[in-house]
């Protein structure tokens, strides 16, 4: 199995955490691409209309409820309870944007986005990731993350979880503060509802956010 961090502090995390989820029974360190198959549900035309009206934490609201683990449920509504989300921050955006480009058929799929927005959200990762993304799609076997830390290394696990339903972030430890900062945690909710609801979702919620700010100025 290849260790990304062999000589790094995260050795013992990486090890910990790369060991080969089985089959757990239902709500016991399920995995967060297939949280009770939410992530693969298709949205019908009614579904879509309603998600463009509803609020992010709304959305996230209703994924904790289905995956009803408390602890997770917990770790959710501190995040929720801001009302205040910020999607993209410190150069997000134009790193973003700058991927987006370079697969501008795929990045409407809700799998390239949501992979996309991870692993543009971590500067380092995204020098990293940026040439081996095409009209293809992700090419996660050529990023090479050695030297990543350790909210980088989470972010292109989830990513690579999301794009290809892989497993390797288990529940167990997307909930685990020591693991997944808030900061990373924030970025993997954001990127889960986007693999849901799709891109729109997210152009919807900075027009949403940008009309709240100029109504806050009049």
């Amino acid at each position: 199995m290849i260790r990304f961090m062999s000589d790094t502090t995260y050795a013992g995390v990486e090890q910990e955490m790369q060991h080969i989820p089985g089959f757990r029974p239902r709500r016991s360190g399920m995995v967060i691409s297939h949280l009770s198959g939410c992530l693969e549900n298709q949205r019908s035309l009614c579904e879509s209309h309603v998600t463009d009206c509803v609020p992010f934490y709304e959305l996230l609201e209703v994924l904790a409820e289905e995956v009803a683990v408390s602890t997770f449920v917990n770790r959710v509504c501190r995040l929720t309870g801001r009302r205040n989300p910020c999607f993209f921050q410190n150069g997000h955006r134009e790193r973003f944007l700058a991927m987006g480009e370079k697969c501008s058929r795929a990045i409407e799929e809700a799998a390239t986005c949501s992979a996309v927005y991870l692993l543009s959200a971590d500067r380092f990762l995204w020098s990293r990731a940026l040439e081996v993304i095409d009209q293809e799609g992700i090419h996660f076997a050529r990023i090479h993350i050695h030297g990543v830390d350790l909210d980088g290394y989470v972010l292109f696990h989830m990513a690579r979880d999301l794009y290809q339903g892989s497993r390797h972030i288990r529940l167990s430890e997307l909930i685990d503060p020591d693991l997944v900062s808030d900061r990373a945690f924030e970025w993997i909710m954001t990127a889960c509802v986007i693999r849901r609801h799709g891109s729109r979702f997210l152009r919807e919620e900075e027009r949403r956010i940008d009309r709240s700010r100029i109504g806050q100025q009049q």
